[in-house]
């Protein structure tokens, strides 16, 4: 009688070794290689992927505003972000400034939403000598106005303070044009200026078109009265130089002219072409 279960010994100690291996097998699988946690991995690529934005909320201003005028507080009272309120802050401060409101895209991080909310309320003043409020008050409108037209500065005539006004020009800067001016005597051209210690071609060019000269404010010294202290004290003369001349005049009578100033030999062409500006033949001009 057959049984067809029956296995021999051999047969079935292979059979129990398959076994064996078979459990080694599966346990080591679920030792080895845990099952991933469904449940955690989806949420976590769900919120990674699925993540809802930030919204920002801006509360634009009723009234105009100027970009190169506000402190970083002001942007953040707009809705702006902290760090590029913060960068604008600091652009300004270092001495940026911005020409139109598109200039504002240029920022690094400027969100455009935000721009076309505020483009239109943006009024930029004109860049000239002007003091901007420290602080801000954001309830407080910008009203834009009519840019009148200045008139020109005497500059033989000036003030210290009015001479701060102009464009490039502080305290120390209008100092040393007074000082250089009274050296002189009077600017007799407005090219002079560039004489000053400070005054670089960027500043005069700021300046030059707010500015005048009248060289019938110069003070000038007449050859034929002036003793040689006082013609010492005009540019380019000197004291040796005063005392020659003066010298002349004792000896020769009076100069009849300024170019009669060449026989005292002290005085060649180019020091007449310095000179003549502050100097006259009498009193009455």
């Amino acid at each position: 009688m057959n049984y067809p279960f029956l296995f021999a010994r051999k047969e079935r100690k292979g059979l129990y070794l398959l076994l064996l291996l078979s459990v080694i097998f599966i346990g080591g699988k679920f030792y080895f290689f845990p099952a991933p946690v469904f449940e955690s991995s989806m949420l976590k690529v769900q919120s990674t992927k699925f993540a809802i934005p930030e919204i920002r909320v801006y509360k634009i201003p009723e009234y105009l505003i100027d970009p190169n005028a506000l402190k970083a507080s002001d942007w953040l009272a707009m809705g702006l972000d902290a760090t590029l309120a913060a960068r604008i802050e600091k652009y300004t401060s270092k001495g940026g400034h911005f020409y139109e409101a598109k200039d504002l895209l240029k920022m690094y991080g400027m969100d455009t939403s935000f721009y076309k909310k505020v483009e239109c309320k943006i009024q930029i003043a004109p860049k000239e000598k002007r003091e901007f409020e420290k602080h801000v008050n954001p309830s407080k409108a910008f009203v834009p106005h009519e840019r009148k037209v200045k008139a020109l500065l005497e500059v033989n005539a000036a003030t210290q303070e009015q001479l701060i006004e102009l464009d490039g020009i502080g305290d120390k800067l209008a100092a040393r044009i007074i000082k250089y001016r009274d050296m002189l005597g009077g600017f007799v051209s407005k090219q002079q200026l560039r004489k000053v210690y400070g005054m670089d071609s960027v500043n005069y060019n700021k300046i030059q078109s707010q500015i005048t000269v009248d060289p019938l404010l110069v003070k000038r010294v007449a050859v034929n009265t002036a003793t040689a202290e006082e013609l010492s004290k005009v540019k380019f003369v000197g004291v040796k130089r005063a005392k020659a001349i003066v010298a002349y005049r004792e000896s020769h009578g009076d100069f009849s002219s300024l170019k009669d100033l060449l026989k005292t030999q002290v005085v060649n062409d180019s020091i007449l072409y310095l000179i003549e500006p502050y100097i006259l033949l009498n009193d009455i001009r």
